[in-house]
């Protein structure tokens, strides 16, 4: 048995390393949603700030140009709801889901959007205050990374036999 390779890192690539690009998109991605989530009626450069570097962030990820696109608008906006408080913490669904159709994950794994789902149902009575809004990210952050990760574990042990059917089609 051979070992998994991440099926992005199978694309060909038109621009760039496939790591410089995963680091940099990721790196873009986690800073805009970081301005946009600290944004408030006193720091709203910031919010313009996040709205430019989490698109740009999505742009260079290693994938197909049709899930880059379709996945920038959405988690844009649901990005911006999450501003809200706890009552939106659903929303970190949005961005995990975003991160699985890029990283190509195999249908089984999208599973783990239940995690953020549920874990916005404890924050929503546990968090009640304004002030207490880092917890909301801190929480939302850790469950949708920790989501990430179990996502892949998932792909990894089906050997992502679904997961691009773009390469499937072109190694077949």
């Amino acid at each position: 048995m051979s070992a998994w390779i991440e099926p992005s890192s199978r694309l060909p690539l038109r621009w760039g390393r496939y790591r410089a690009r995963l680091v940099g998109g990721l790196v873009l991605i986690l800073l805009g949603s970081g301005f946009i989530l600290v944004t408030t009626a006193y720091s709203l450069p910031f919010l313009l700030i996040g709205s430019i570097l989490q698109p740009a962030g999505w742009a260079v990820m290693p994938s197909t140009i049709g899930r880059r696109v379709a996945v920038v608008l959405p988690v844009l906006g649901f990005t911006w709801l999450m501003l809200g408080g706890s009552g939106f913490a659903w929303c970190y669904a949005v961005p995990l889901a975003a991160w699985l159709l890029v990283r190509l994950r195999p249908l089984p794994s999208y599973a783990v959007l239940a995690l953020p789902i549920a874990a916005s149902l404890l924050l929503v009575r546990v968090v009640t205050t304004y002030q207490q809004g880092w917890i909301t990210v801190v929480v939302g952050v850790t469950v949708d990374v920790a989501a990430a990760w179990t996502a892949r574990f998932i792909a990894l042990r089906l050997d992502s036999w679904q997961a691009v059917r773009t390469l499937r089609k072109s190694s077949g």
